[in-house]
């Protein structure tokens, strides 16, 4: 497997390798036409000079008749090497008293006398030296008689060209040396956080969650690193609930179990005269049973939150009628703890639909924490009233209330807080998951010492 400092470095290489190359075939292209440009404006500066004496003072006689006037020591001095050539090609004069001779009248020769102005890279008759020429016509009478090249070496242009392109690839390969080590560098920078967070991932999975990955910058690596630090410590909190969870559960299953066992036992192996106190036995028993049912209840739909498989069956609803009924049957509690438990309803309530066994957990979950919760002589109150879109639901006490740093916690999994009264952690976040599933919304207001208020919103029929 290619490692991703391999991959990193690689392809930074890759693309500085091809940005210089071809930022040197550019160079080496732009120092040629440099060269060669100004080779060629100092041939057609002295060239065209040369013409306009030439056909200024000289237009009267054909070339050859200029040629036997001396002309040729006008360009004794010149820089380049200056021709003077007929309409056959014949070399009449040479401003540098080399040989003449004759030139080959090709197609681009023939343009030339008809007044074309052309530049050639030629081969040097004497010494075979690349050459650069241009050709100019002359003229007699208006016509053109023949033409005047101006010749001048290329060697030297071409020495300083390739001693400037061996500096500009020198240069290149430098930049790619740098370049490669920069590469590694960053490269490095970023594999190295990146096999530190994979170990600590690697560590996350084997079950370690208190080694904290380390933090090396503020970009998407350092997110990446804090986002794993804040899983494992969610991880771990979660374990510690589970733990208490377990541990809660496995107490609240223990007790009541341990209460019917232990008033079988004493039913079972004594004779009793007294009817009242087997009736005391059986009620305790009952009462006790019924607890473990509704513990059992809890788990199985906290279960069924966990998996995804709560579904629910949703009837048309009065949801007035189904308060006061809630209201009744916990009455009696609410008294015997010297509460006050009152309803009120704001006007007519329309239908809504709900699945009325969920919905009745989530009420008396709701005003059962309210009854633990509220000291003798307080009261809870239940009011419900309609807007645009939703029935409210408010069931609000005068009770201790709950601590700010709890009650962002309360509707988690398995939470307990540290005045809770609870059996386990998973009521709340039962009502909270089942009014979700409703479309609903579960809010939490509390003060301590103040008070609760735990409003449920349920959304009307269209």
């Amino acid at each position: 497997m290619t490692s991703i400092k391999t991959r990193i470095s690689g392809g930074y290489l890759v693309s500085i390798i091809i940005t210089v190359i071809l930022v040197e075939v550019i160079s080496i292209f732009a120092i040629r036409s440099f060269y060669y440009g100004g080779l060629e404006e100092s041939l057609v500066n002295q060239i065209g000079i040369s013409t306009n004496f030439y056909n200024t003072y000289f237009y009267n006689d054909t070339v050859k008749s200029n040629i036997s006037n001396d002309i040729d020591l006008y360009w004794e001095n010149a820089d380049a090497k200056a021709e003077i050539i007929d309409k056959k090609g014949d070399i009449l004069m040479d401003s540098q008293g080399q040989n003449r001779g004759k030139i080959t009248v090709t197609n681009e020769f023939k343009d030339l006398v008809n007044g074309k102005i052309k530049f050639f890279k030629e081969k040097s008759s004497l010494n075979n030296e690349p050459i650069l020429s241009v050709y100019m016509p002359l003229y007699y009478n208006g016509e053109v008689d023949g033409v005047l090249r101006f010749t001048s070496s290329t060697v030297d242009v071409d020495r300083n060209i390739l001693k400037v392109s061996q500096y500009a690839i020198m240069a290149g390969f430098i930049i790619i040396i740098l370049s490669s080590f920069v590469s590694l560098v960053i490269s490095n920078s970023v594999a190295k956080p990146l096999k530190i967070i994979s170990q600590g991932a690697e560590k996350m999975a084997e079950g370690n969650f208190n080694d904290k990955i380390p933090k090396y910058s503020d970009d998407e690596i350092g997110k990446l690193a804090d986002t794993l630090n804040y899983m494992s410590e969610e991880i771990l909190k979660n374990e510690k609930l589970k733990n208490e969870f377990i541990a809660s559960v496995s107490h609240e299953l223990r007790t009541p179990l341990t209460s019917i066992k232990g008033w079988s036992i004493v039913l079972k192996s004594s004779e009793f005269e007294d009817e009242e106190e087997i009736k005391e036995g059986l009620d305790i028993i009952e009462q006790e049973v019924d607890r473990l049912t509704y513990l059992v209840e809890d788990l199985l739909d906290f279960s069924k939150l966990l998996s995804g498989n709560m579904t629910l069956k949703k009837e048309n609803v009065n949801i007035d009628d189904l308060l006061k009924g809630i209201c009744k049957q916990l009455t009696p509690r609410a008294n015997n703890e010297g509460l006050t438990l009152t309803l009120k309803v704001d006007g007519e309530l329309p239908s809504i639909s709900v699945d009325i066994n969920k919905a009745k957990q989530v009420f008396i979950n709701i005003i059962d924490n309210a009854i633990k919760f509220t000291n003798d002589g307080g009261r809870i109150l239940i009011c419900v009233n309609t807007d645009e879109d939703y029935i409210n639901i408010s069931v609000k006490d005068n009770g201790g209330g709950i601590a700010s740093e709890d009650l962002e916690k309360v509707k988690e999994k398995f939470f307990k807080g540290k005045d809770s009264k609870s059996s386990n952690g998973i009521g709340l976040s039962v009502c909270d998951e089942i009014i979700k599933l409703h479309d609903g919304e579960l809010l939490i207001l509390s003060e301590v010492n103040v008070g609760t208020e735990v409003i449920v919103k349920l959304p009307l029929l269209l």
